[in-house]
């Protein structure tokens, strides 16, 4: 019973550190920083990331049109 109890203990602190941190990722503004092409690639590949760089290709000021019907 000791062991099963260990187990399960040893499993839930290893698999603790597994989580995304996607609160980070979230928060990232367009700054000379975070504009910079060596910077996107540590990020990881994900919606955030692509609109970081649009941001910051853009300089923030695109936006998507709204679709229209004739």
């Amino acid at each position: 019973m000791k062991h099963a109890v260990c187990i399960c203990l040893l499993s839930t602190i290893l698999l603790a550190g597994c989580q995304d941190d996607d609160d980070k990722s979230a928060s990232y503004e367009p700054s000379s920083e975070h504009c910079q092409p060596d910077y996107w690639k540590s990020l990881p590949d994900n919606k955030d990331r692509e609109s970081l760089v649009e941001k910051c290709m853009t300089g923030g000021s695109y936006q998507h049109s709204e679709p229209k019907t004739f």
